[in-house]
């Protein structure tokens, strides 16, 4: 008995799919983010192929951080999609819920080839000190 007979089906069912999508409306992304710990600051840092730093919204309330932005693919004129691979238009929105021992007021935005970088200061509250022993 051939065992691939099935998955065959499944995937041409799955395939036959991909015709009746709607290629325009946007594909949902959630960018993943390396968040690091320094001394005196935290740095979140992101992929976001194809975005231009334009496209992105940063915004900080209620101490929750948010990114949102949204990449739109255009064909351009003369010419029509044969094949599409890639997703057309994108768009995210990725929130961090922040502590108390980030200084909201300091917080900056780097976008660098694709890689957004955002460094987030502590507090000097939150930062470590030295107690004098008398």
């Amino acid at each position: 008995m051939n065992t691939l007979i099935p998955m065959t089906r499944m995937l041409d069912a799955a395939l036959s799919n991909l015709d009746a999508m709607d290629w325009t409306a946007p594909a949902a992304l959630t960018p993943r983010a390396d968040i690091l710990e320094g001394d005196k600051e935290f740095r979140i840092v992101m992929d976001l192929p194809g975005i231009a730093a334009g496209d992105l919204e940063i915004s900080v309330e209620n101490q929750s951080l948010s990114i949102k932005a949204e990449r739109k693919f255009e064909v351009p004129e003369g010419f029509e999609t044969r094949r599409r691979e890639r997703a057309g238009n994108v768009g995210f929105t990725r929130s961090f819920r922040l502590g108390n021992g980030v200084a909201t007021d300091g917080i900056t935005a780097k976008f660098t080839d694709g890689v957004l970088t955002l460094t987030l200061p502590k507090t000097e509250q939150s930062l470590p000190r030295r107690i004098e022993v008398r």
